[in-house]
């Protein structure tokens, strides 16, 4: 699965903005984002954090683990975003978003827990699944 991501990112050319791979954040801070957030994020999600660290896709930056102090960071860190919107709705206590485009919101769908190391990513204002993975998520932004 990872081999073909590598390579759709690879091909994507000017389409992607990524870190080159092999330059992600380290595991600590993975686990300081998934302790402050309460949960475990998933195996793909992971994956791309530990090699590419984050970056965006058509200009939509991914939320991503900065690897700066929690309570100082702003802009895109997961932890950041999602703290925030769960302050101002409550209805966030299941989500964790990943993307905000100009007309779309994509969130992890943590209401069911982890399968298979994964979880569903769904589109906001739709309520539809887009993906069954973090990685089946890059994937079709990269290529649709």
């Amino acid at each position: 699965m990872y081999d073909e991501l590598i390579k759709v990112i690879e091909e994507a050319g000017d389409r992607v903005e990524f870190a080159s791979f092999g330059y992600g954040i380290s595991d600590d801070w993975i686990e300081f984002a998934e302790k402050r957030l309460g949960i475990t994020l998933p195996k793909s999600y992971k994956w791309w954090l530990k090699n590419y660290n984050g970056g965006e896709v058509f200009g939509e930056e991914i939320y991503s683990v900065y690897g700066i102090d929690f309570d100082e960071v702003v802009g895109g860190d997961i932890v950041y975003i999602n703290e925030l919107s769960r302050k101002n709705d409550s209805s966030f206590k299941d989500k964790l978003i990943i993307l905000e485009a100009d007309d779309e919101v994509f969130y992890f769908d943590l209401s069911n827990g982890l399968k298979d190391n994964e979880y569903p990513v769904c589109e906001l204002y739709s309520n539809i699944t887009y993906a069954n993975s973090f990685a089946e998520f890059l994937k079709k932004r990269i290529t649709e």
